[in-house]
């Protein structure tokens, strides 16, 4: 069923609690270091993500320890300083290029016109050189960016929660969407390629699609938050859901009409439980990450996360034991010119090839 309604927003205690864990200035003190092949030279570097431009060059921000900083840190904190770096490889096999290491952190996303953008929890900047316009800035009430993507006609849509949606056209002009929202509150925003679509998932409601001028939101397709979104080839939808363990629903295609629970399996044809909290297509497949969180108690309670990698070719799904289950998985990202899968995570980036998964 397709309609628009109101909600009501998210009370003020959301945005209070994420802000007092995005908030943490310091860097832990941990392991986490990028010993992967393609990451052997940038030691004592952490990763934090990673994009690919329209020329197929890979651009990285890392995290280190600041030393000029720690000349002055308190010996007795529990954190170290922490500062980030923006880095270029042209390839695989090239070295790598600092761009800027005082970058403003953040995740990296490219334009249409191969500009780079950067965005964070509060703003959004259009980066030239080592400049940063800021085009947005949220304050403290505004809530959280947590979305970013860009259209075929190079606008680009931010949102998160509590924050309403942002539409910035190609000349920068900026349009801000709330009550033609379900709610102010999204989990992501993704863009089918092929028909310029616009997908919302808005938290714990539904998925609104924009095309054109025409708004159309779908409720009551999941009873668990909707964590990712990917279309295919065929234009078909597939949205990413769950809490915790629970395993009903946790995957679903929608064709235009009606909308298919669809259960990710591993090598084993057995049921794989967990949250989708990732999804990605190469085109001819999907790829689905089942995130599993095991609580246990040491010390008044703490959590597991594990992890595993599937892909789904219309037919049979595939477990994709090259990343460990205990990788933190931070994204998915197809890349046509490689063919090949990305997988940034805690232990370094995995590539996976396209032709494997056949």
């Amino acid at each position: 069923m397709a309609r628009v309604k109101s909600f009501a927003n998210w009370g003020n205690f959301v945005i209070a609690f994420i802000v007092s864990m995005v908030a943490f200035c310091g860097c832990d003190k941990q392991d986490g270091l990028i010993d992967n092949n393609l990451f052997s030279k940038l030691t004592g570097q952490s990763f934090h993500n990673m994009a690919i431009d329209n020329n197929n060059m890979f651009y990285f921000v890392t995290t280190e320890v600041d030393k000029e900083a720690l000349e002055t840190w308190p010996i007795y904190s529990s954190s170290m300083p922490c500062k980030h770096n923006l880095l270029r490889k042209t390839d695989e096999t090239s070295d790598f290029e600092i761009i800027d290491d005082r970058f403003i952190g953040g995740k990296l996303c490219f334009d249409k016109n191969n500009n780079l953008w950067s965005w964070t929890a509060k703003a959004v900047y259009k980066i030239e050189k080592k400049t940063y316009k800021k085009i947005i800035e949220l304050s403290f009430d505004d809530g959280l960016f947590n979305s970013f993507a860009v259209d075929n006609d190079n606008n680009i849509w931010v949102g998160g929660l509590q924050t309403g949606l942002y539409k910035i056209d190609n000349r920068l002009n900026i349009t801000h969407y709330e009550s033609e929202l379900p709610t102010n509150s999204m989990n992501n925003i993704h863009v089918d390629k092929n028909n310029n679509n616009v997908w919302i998932a808005f938290w714990g409601v539904g998925v609104m699609k924009i095309t054109k001028d025409q708004w159309v939101f779908y409720d009551n397709i999941s009873s668990q938050n909707i964590w990712s979104l990917v279309t295919d080839n065929n234009g078909n939808l597939w949205i990413g859901t769950g809490h915790f363990n629970e395993e009903n629903q946790s995957l679903r295609r929608f064709d235009g009409k009606q909308w298919e629970t669809i259960n990710p399996r591993n090598d084993k044809n057995e049921h794989v439980k967990g949250t989708v909290r990732y999804l990605q297509s190469d085109g001819k497949k999907i790829y689905a990450v089942a995130e599993h969180v095991n609580v246990f108690q040491s010390g008044g309670g703490a959590e597991m996360v594990s992890n595993e990698l599937l892909s789904f070719d219309g037919e049979k799904w595939k477990k994709i034991n090259e990343v460990p289950d205990e990788a933190n998985i931070f994204d998915l990202i197809a890349d046509h010119h490689r063919q090949a899968l990305w997988v940034p995570t805690n232990k370094g980036i995995y590539k996976i090839p396209f032709r494997n998964e056949k």
